[in-house]
């Protein structure tokens, strides 16, 4: 039977407004009162993960699994990016606009106009919905702190560092300098227009892996659900693993012991909500998929 219940968000759990909306929050309270856990498991920092009222009711695993909490906000595991590493990052790379991500904020050495200016400018992955993209920018204009100097960012918890790939911009000197620290440091981005790096052995799977032990919970009691590059490590390592139909190539193809994630299926891309396998207190197994103004109901066998 599973007991944990572990979900990404963007692309995976959340419709395309990227928030959560009833269907979700009365599905996952169902889960909740049936004696399992749920974690969302995010590359977001706290400050994004606006629960629409359940955050005392679940866990979250946040910032690619570097930070951990539980259901009345506790941190339970924080991993840090090294300061040595930190300090080199921030001198060698100056001329890159990084974005330094700690639990509740993020602080980065661009001005507010500059950010902004480049921003506008980058394709989204939304494309033109407007009221998405505005939802976007105002969410990371809450948690952003610009104008910091190195010694102010060196003084912070930095867990991840992002940057968003400008077109036309080498990075090479960045890979290469990830590579050269790789038993430190690993970059594992949800998309090809990203930049994700955190401390060596943290990732999605990880987290979600240590948050069964500490509840006493077996692997093979997890259902994990994924989509972006960010979860591939989670979807690789839990038998019960699955990908929405929506999902990049690489996560609906990763295998767990010669079996790949179960996909799910829909018309057409969107997003979908959640969340049964066997086993799922949600008795008749079933996916609750959304779409722009469409709900699907698809059972899993």
């Amino acid at each position: 039977m599973i007991k944990l219940f572990a979900s990404d968000l963007d692309g995976t759990l959340l419709a395309r407004s990227h928030q959560f909306d009833e269907l979700i929050k009365v599905t996952v309270e169902k889960i909740v009162r049936e004696n399992a856990v749920f974690t969302i498991s995010t590359g977001r920092d706290c400050s994004m993960t606006e629960l629409n009222g359940l955050e005392n009711k679940i866990y979250r695993i946040c910032m690619n699994g570097a930070l951990v909490m539980s259901p009345d906000g506790e941190t339970l595991k924080l991993d840090l990016i090294d300061k040595d590493i930190l300090k080199i990052i921030l001198e060698e790379f100056d001329d890159l606009d990084l974005e330094f991500i700690t639990p509740y904020k993020t602080y980065t050495k661009q001005s507010r106009e500059e950010f902004f200016e480049k921003m506008e400018k980058m394709p989204h992955p939304d494309g033109d919905d407007v009221e998405v993209v505005k939802f976007f920018m105002e969410n990371i204009s809450k948690r952003l702190v610009f104008d910091q100097s190195k010694e102010e960012i060196l003084s912070k918890d930095v867990c991840k560092i992002n940057s968003h790939l400008q077109p036309g911009k080498s990075y090479n000197r960045l890979y290469k300098f990830l590579e050269k620290y790789s038993s430190s440091i690993v970059n594992a981005p949800c998309d090809k227009n990203l930049i994700e790096i955190t401390k060596q052995g943290v990732n999605k799977g990880n987290a979600v892996h240590w948050l069964g032990q500490y509840l006493h919970i077996g692997d093979d009691e997890i259902a994990v659900y994924g989509d972006g590059g960010n979860d591939l490590q989670m979807l690789s390592m839990f038998e019960h693993s699955y990908a929405p139909c929506t999902a990049l190539e690489e996560a609906k193809a990763f295998r767990f012991s010669g079996t790949s994630p179960r996909t799910i299926r829909c018309a057409r891309p969107s997003a979908m909500a959640v969340l049964p396998t066997p086993g799922s207190p949600i008795r008749q197994g079933l996916f609750l998929v959304l779409r722009d103004r469409m709900r699907i109901t698809l059972r899993i066998s």
